[in-house]
């Protein structure tokens, strides 16, 4: 491999994506590839309790209720942990001229959902659940639909396998196997209280770095 010069990227009014730094320094010896995973789900033991199917999962088996606070009109593309790993893994054994300096979402458009029918799926999963869309905090301005097209077109073998029924059902055997609780939803598996929780015990500085 040939030495690369070091090229600064110019500087622009507005702050750049990171994609875009990469996109600056892909060459013949250097081949970036970004994925842009949709909204995660899945079970693993450093489980994330605060993203959207998840986080309806565990309400439906803690307390037999799914409580969506916006009004439920909000778009969430999800896809299952597993199916990230198969991406990644695709981009990895795809020819160059496939993968080289693009940019991938990452999950499949039948998973694009609005939040209160992801709510109906989880109580579909959860028998004996019931649904309550409170509108308190009315239209999340968090909506998004995303189009897959890319990544089906230039990767065939990536297929996502893991839709959001098959996701909410391993989820809640997870949750009821390992004994899930609050306090370890609020303690161990919600990112902002585990960070400000390292903060507190002097392992993670306010910049979140380790000390």
């Amino acid at each position: 491999m040939r030495p690369r010069p070091w090229r600064r990227s110019r500087p622009t009014p507005r702050a750049r994506s990171f994609e875009a730094d990469l996109h600056d320094f892909a060459d013949d010896d250097f081949e970036p590839v970004s994925l842009r995973n949709a909204t995660a789900f899945g079970f693993s033991p450093r489980l994330r309790a605060d993203i959207v199917l998840n986080d309806l999962v565990a309400s439906a088996v803690l307390d037999g209720e799914i409580v969506v606070k916006s009004d439920g009109t909000p778009w969430r593309p999800l896809v299952h942990a597993r199916d990230i790993a198969e991406a990644f893994l695709a981009c990895l054994e795809a020819p160059r001229d496939a993968v080289h300096d693009q940019a991938f979402n990452v999950g499949t458009d039948s998973e694009n959902r609005r939040v209160a029918e992801i709510a109906e799926v989880v109580a579909e999963a959860v028998p004996g659940s019931t649904v309550r869309i409170t509108g308190e905090f009315g239209g999340d301005p968090r909506s998004y639909r995303v189009d897959f097209g890319r990544i089906t077109r230039a990767l065939p073998t990536f297929k996502p396998t893991w839709t959001t029924l098959d996701g909410a059902r391993e989820l809640a055997s997870a949750y009821r196997q390992y004994s899930l609780t609050r306090d370890m939803i609020r303690d161990r598996f919600t990112r902002l209280a585990w960070l400000r929780h390292l903060q507190e015990e002097g392992r993670l500085s306010e910049d979140l770095r380790w000390l």
